[in-house]
Order: C-alpha cells, then structure tokens, then sequence
C-alpha cells in the first residue's frame, strides 16, 4: 500500500501543517505529553496515525480523561478554547500535574463562543498560577487546523453533523442558524489560512423564487469575511508577501438548493454505489463482510473506505461499477500471473476460483486484503444494483426526466408518466426508490396538483390514513428548498427553477448522464465567466489583468450561456468584459513578470527540497455547500482538478445519500421540533461546563479503570481502511487504557526508540434579510483510474445492464 504524497491533499497539508507547529514548539531534551479534547481528536486520527504521533510526543491524553501526574513532562494542550477546557487546565494547574505547559488553541473569532472569550480574558489569563505555568504566558499559542479534512479534496466542517437540511430550513432550528453559520465561517477561515490563502468571495443569489433561506449563501459569505477581516487585525503579517505573489484563489458558497436533482438521483460509480445501496455503510459508513485467509478460515471483518492511502480505492471509486468490476479482475489476474510459485492452482479450475487464489495467496498481506476487500463490495453493489433493478428500470427514466425528457438515444420521450406507473407498480423497487422517481419527474413536470400526488402515493401501496401526511412531511417541504411543487390547479403554468446540471450523451453509459451543477458552475469560476448576477462577489473583485490572464491560460469548452458572458469557443466576449463594469482594455503583463514571480514562489517553497508544496504554485478554488453534499458533486471535483490546470476542493456540514435526503426532507416540517431532530448544535449549546471531579485529585497514580467491553463499532480505527477482525478483546482507545502503567511504559519506549534516551529533567428572521446594497458585478476526464483494460480481456456479461 503506497503513501498518499500528494502535496495539494487536504489531509497531507493539515499533517504537515500540525506537526510542524508541534515540532517547532518543543525544546531538546525535553518530554512532552499531548493533551486533546473530543474534537481535536476526530481531526488527529484522520492525518496521523498512533505511531506517527508518538514519533514526537511521548504520550497523548484527553483532556477531562483521568490522567497521572508527571510532574517531568511538559504538557501540550492541543484543544478548542472552551470554558470546559479551560477549567481541565486550570485543574491540571492547581493539582501541579506537569512541569509546565504549551497551548495550542485552535483560532476562534471572539464572536463564536463570547462567553468563552470573556472566561478566558476574565479568569483563565488573570490567574497568576496559570501564567507561570504557561512561562509567563509566552507558551500561549493560537494555530487554524479546526476543519475535518475527509479525502484528498473534501472537507467537512465537523464530524457530528450528518444532516444539516433541518438546521438551515427547519422554522424550529432558527435559533440555531447564526451559531451554525459561525461554525462553518470558522472552519473556512481555519481551511484557507492554514494553506495560506486570502481568497475573493462569491456566493449565490438566485434570482427567481421566493423563500425564507434565498439569502443563506450571502449570509455566510457576510461571516467569512468578517472573521477574516478580524484575523487579518490581530495578525497584522496576514496576508503575507508570500501569500500575495500568488494567484489569489477563490472560494465559492452556495447551498442545497442549486441543484436538487443531485442528492436524488443514484449515482453509479463505484464509491457512490457503495454508500447509496449497502446497508451497513448506508447507515453506519462501515462495511462488515467475511475474508478467508491462508488457513481456508472464514473471518469477520469491519472495515471504513476512508483510506486514501489505499491505491485500489483511490484509482477505482469515482470510476463506473462496470469498469470498477473489470479493473480489479485485471488486477488480481495479473498478481496471480506474476507470483506463479506462491500460489496452489489444483483448486483453481474457472475464473470463480479467484477469490480463493488470492486467499491462499502467501505472502503479500496487505495487497491480499485489499483486493479481498474491493472484490468482495463490489461484487456486493452488483447483485444490490440487480435485485433493485436500479440500473435496469429507474436509471434510465431518472436521467430522461434530467434531460428534459431527452431518451439516451436523442428522441423525446412523450410517455413518461406511463413509465412511471410502470415502476411504480413494480415488487423489486424499495418504496425509497419509488419516492425518489416521484419526486424527480415532479422536477421534471414542473410541479404537480396534491390530488396526483396522493393517487401516486396510494399506487405505491400507502394506506388511506397515511397519505396525507406523507404528503406534508416529505413532498410540501420542497417549497422551503425554492421549488414549488404544489400546482395550484391543472392550467397553472410549471414552476421552472435554474438547476445548472448538464446532460451528456457522447462517451458514457445511459445511467451516468447527468453531470451536477457544481461541475458547470465551478469551471466558469476557474474562468472568470461565471455570472455575476446569480453569483456576485462579496466585496473583493479580480483586475482587468487577472481575468485577461486566467482567461488566456484556461482551456476553451463550451459553457451554458445561462452561467457565462462567453461564447460557443469559451472565449470572453467583449460585452461580458464590459458587464463587470469597467471600460479599460485588459493589461498584458511581460512575461519577465510572470518568471520573477515564479522564482520567488520557487524560493518561497523549495523546489525540489523536498517541501510540502509544489515548486509552481497553482491557483485554489473552493466550494462550500451548506446543507450537504454529494458524491456525484464530490467527482466532479477531482474531474476538474484532473482537467484544468487549478486545484478544487469542496466542503460542506455532511455527504448526503439519496437516503438522507428524503429524512432531511422529512425533518423540515412544522411538526419537527427540536426534541425530535436530535442535533448536534442543540447538544452542545446544552453541554455543562463543570469538569470531572476526578481532575482535582492529587495527581497521584488512579487506579485502573475497568471499562466495559466496547461493541463492533467502537473497535473500528478511525484512520484505517484496511480489513480489521473482530475479536475478543479490544485494543483502548487514545487516553483510555486498561492498565494505565503498561500505556505509560509503551508509550515512552517508543519515544525513546526516536529520539533516544532522555534523561528526565525535574416571520423571516433577521438572520435572512436581504443586504440593502446591491452588489454588481464541460471539463472531464476521471483521472483516477488511467489503467486501460487489456487488449483481448473478456468482457463482462454484467454490460447487459448497461448500454
């Protein structure tokens, strides 16, 4: 299994940007213990793993865990800045746990958490004990790591929030909407400092439809930049010259309701598969499956794809199932083929036997469980996709309604609602489904009268008594996402709304034409094309001689007209010039400019010194989408990354599922109050701020602490993707050990094997008003799976489900 280097990966940058402030930190010959809280805690695991940390501490502890006293130790508070952590440290202060301390607060505007702020101005810096402990308070550090970096070019705000739809939409969550907005300003703040970025700002203003939420993407861009107008006062360095000579990046907000065909609509890539359709990790985001091993023993196996060090994975989940399914027989064929001594081929008489091979396989572990494990799942989707029949019946009539009525083979499709009671009376089709192709033809329809909706509803198999409420839970909620789809009567017009999706018919199966909007709209940003109407820019704008150099370098495709002021050949008009409200000629910068420049970012970061970021600097573009988003957009962005000389990222509160966004859909309603959406944000606006009594003991060693034996899910690691059996007995987690000595030990041995012995030293709410000043203003190619089948290799009879 190959390392992911990839200097432009999310979780490679937050790596490398918290070891080294870890590690700039520490003085020689001294040992440290680093002290995290629940939520530094989900980041860590994702960008290192247990060795890695303890290459450069000695021991990691939570913080309200009861700990040991070590009075030899410096402690290394890496944590948020709440009332709750503050109190541990103060406690850990007056018991005289350590020797001394360094913090490492993660960057938080005074505005999120005031009472926080006034806590630690108040009491936590004016108590002379804590001073001292804090060398005077010169050890009082601030770093930008507060965001959840998923894959390579995903991040999500936090790892608690798996459906933010109610928080943004639901009238009972309204309380909640200004604090979650300040989460997520926060996290973009902590993402684009931490790659040392000072981006201009777009956001999406859509000029049709009336409802409460039409300014969210405004609303949010409004935070951003004041909370980075404040980080730029207190560090009056930032931006940097550094930062300045570079190509300024752009970060793009939006919401759920730019294209609302995308969360619905079964995406047929292997990755998209696996989340959509397998129950375990449509639900609980693992896989539990059984492998056999060298001795023919079957084992359970628990598993999370979230390993980007996983090249199988990395190269095969954005590619369609069908080519998923065929590239990792090649590869197992071609394993068995180079290693012909190490395998016992008596048993292996037809192509069926390969999985057997490969268990028998000696040597080779890890590749073995690997190929075992991507076998296994996709075989899996295949015989899920079968029995559903999705690929077969609902694809080709939810990709029709995307494209207008538009059949694969380019003939209008007068008869589509005959198509639909055709799969709506179908046994093989989950009710999900069925609410799902309901919903996509009411888009396609323009919305539909109640009393159509209800016939359909019965026609699934409903009962009488339970349609009418089906109906205001899921369906009269799409008005609160900007669609009307309650007709009024039979001769009202449709309600047409702007989803900026495209469809493609050249080079791609009948079920994977739909391309989201995001990829559309994000490669008219990469150009500058983008309409300023629908998506003005927030205060900053790009020169004249900006735009001429982007749009020079940038690679000509056609674009929608309805997004960009360019022409058929990509090309900027002189009108769209115009329309941004200047009538200079664009200047043409010398390329004696562009070289200097280049050196001195060259300089900046060492090429070919082996530094973390590349020798010529590409432009950064990023989109947040609040209120989740998907897989399909999620492709789109490593599309563009592969095709566009630029590097995409995408973020957003959750990754939502066809699944999840029918529950969020239903979460909506009037009749969901707090108590029954369960959030995350209402849990922690109730947490006490009273810390553990435990804290204030005397710092001698406690006793062990018999724990309960953890279930399935608890001993899953948080940063593996590699199979894991489930045994008997349980490895603790981080901060948490049975026998607190033998961790202690453990711990400090493997320290001491890097760095050496050392010896121990002593009505709408306010919130979604309107501005009152008016601001005025088909890239392609997966890249990820460029292994080509073989000449000659059998095609697969799963094609038949596909055209």
């Amino acid at each position: 299994m190959s390392k992911n280097k990839d200097p432009d990966s999310l979780l490679n940058i937050q790596h490398n940007y918290l070891h080294a402030r870890i590690k700039g930190l520490q003085q020689p010959k001294e040992i440290y213990n680093l002290v995290i809280d629940k939520n530094v805690e989900s980041i860590l695991y994702k960008t290192f793993t247990k060795d890695q940390l303890l290459r450069i501490v000695a021991s990691v502890e939570l913080i309200d865990s009861e700990r040991r006293k070590n009075t030899y130790m410096t402690a290394m508070y890496l944590c948020e800045k709440t009332i709750y952590n503050l109190k541990c440290i103060m406690a850990d202060v007056q018991t005289k746990r350590y020797k001394n301390g360094i913090a490492l607060f993660a960057y938080q505007d005074q505005q999120i958490n005031p009472q926080a702020s006034e806590f630690y101005q108040e009491k936590f810096l004016k108590n002379p004990s804590v001073i001292r402990f804090f060398n005077d308070g010169a050890n009082f550090n601030e770093m930008t790591f507060a965001y959840n970096a998923v894959e390579t070019r995903v991040f999500l705000t936090d790892d608690k929030t798996p459906n933010s739809m109610p928080i943004y939409y639901n009238k009972n969550a309204q309380q909640f909407v200004i604090p979650q907005v300040k989460k997520v300003a926060q996290s973009l703040l902590n993402l684009v400092v931490s790659m040392e970025e000072y981006p201009f700002i777009r956001f999406y203003s859509p000029l049709q439809g009336e409802y409460e939420a039409k300014t969210l993407p405004e609303l949010i861009a409004d935070e951003f930049q004041q909370q980075m107008d404040d980080y730029c006062r207190i560090n009056d360095n930032y931006p940097t010259p550094e930062v300045s000579a570079k190509t300024r990046s752009i970060l793009l907000i939006t919401d759920r309701t730019i294209d609302l065909y995308a969360p619905i609509l079964h995406e047929f890539t292997y990755q998209a598969m696996a989340m959509d359709i397998v129950e375990s990790l449509e639900k609980r985001n693992v896989f539990e499956y059984q492998s056999e091993n060298e001795r023919g023993e079957f084992i359970d196996a628990v598993v999370k794809l979230d390993n980007e060090n996983d090249e199988d994975w990395v190269n095969l989940r954005h590619s369609h199932i069908i080519e998923s399914s065929e590239l990792i027989v090649n590869k197992i064929t071609e394993l068995i083929k180079n290693n012909p001594l190490m395998i016992d081929r008596s048993k292996a008489s037809t192509s069926s036997d390969l999985m057997y091979i490969v268990a028998h396989l000696k040597g080779f572990d890890e590749e073995r469980k690997q190929l075992t494990l991507h076998k296994t799942l996709i075989d899996k989707c295949l015989d899920i996709n079968a029995s559903r029949k999705l690929a077969e019946f609902a694809a080709d009539f939810e990709q029709t309604c995307c494209a207008e009525g538009i059949s694969f083979e380019g003939e209008r499709n007068k008869h589509l609602h005959d198509d639909l009671i055709i799969l709506l009376a179908r046994d093989d089709l989950h009710i999900n489904d069925k609410l799902r192709l309901i919903l996509i033809y009411a888009f396609y329809r323009g919305g539909l009268i109640r009393s159509d909706f209800e016939k359909m509803i019965k026609f699934v198999g409903v009962e009488d008594k339970h349609i009418p409420g089906l109906c205001e839970r899921c369906f009269n909620n799409v008005d609160k996402l900007g669609f009307e789809i309650f007709k009024k009567d039979l001769k009202a017009k449709p309600y047409m709304k702007q989803m900026f999706h495209t469809i493609n018919n050249e080079g791609t199966y009948n079920t994977s034409r739909f391309t989201p909007g995001i990829k559309t709209i994000m490669q008219n940003v990469a150009r500058y094309s983008l309409d300023r109407d629908w998506f003005p820019y927030f205060r900053d704008k790009p020169l004249d001689d900006e735009l001429g150099t982007s749009i020079s370098t940038g690679k000509k495709t056609s674009s929608s007209s309805s997004l960009t002021g360019a022409n058929a050949s990509g090309t900027v008009t002189r009108d769209s010039l115009s329309s941004s409200g200047t009538l200079r000629n664009p200047r043409i910068k010398a390329n004696w400019a562009n070289s200097s420049t280049s050196i001195a970012q060259s300089r900046r970061y060492g090429a070919g010194g082996g530094s973390t970021f590349p020798s010529q600097h590409k432009q950064r573009i990023y989109c947040f989408v609040a209120g989740g988003i998907t897989y399909s957009e999620i492709r789109s962005i490593y599309e563009l990354s592969n095709s566009l000389n630029k590097e995409f990222y995408i973020g957003s509160e959750s990754i939502l599922k066809p699944r999840d966004f029918l529950i969020g859909l239903q979460n909506l309603g009037d009749n969901k109050t707090l108590e029954h959406l369960d959030l995350a944000i209402v849990k922690e606006s109730q947490q006490s701020d009273e810390i553990p009594m435990y804290l204030y003991n005397d710092g001698g060693i406690p006793k062990p602490i018999t724990r309960p034996f953890p279930s399935q899910e608890q001993q899953i690691n948080y940063n593996s993707s590699s199979t894991m059996t489930t045994t008997t007995t349980a490895e603790p987690r981080f901060g948490e050990t049975s026998s607190f000595q033998q961790q202690v030990e453990q711990q400090q041995e493997m320290y001491k094997s890097a760095h050496g012995n050392v010896a121990a030293p002593s009505t709408t709410h306010l919130h979604y008003q309107k501005r009152g000043t008016k601001i005025t203003s088909d890239g392609g190619g997966n890249g990820e799976t460029e292994k080509a089948l073989k000449n000659g290799s059998k095609r697969s009879k799963l094609k038949k489900l596909f055209k």
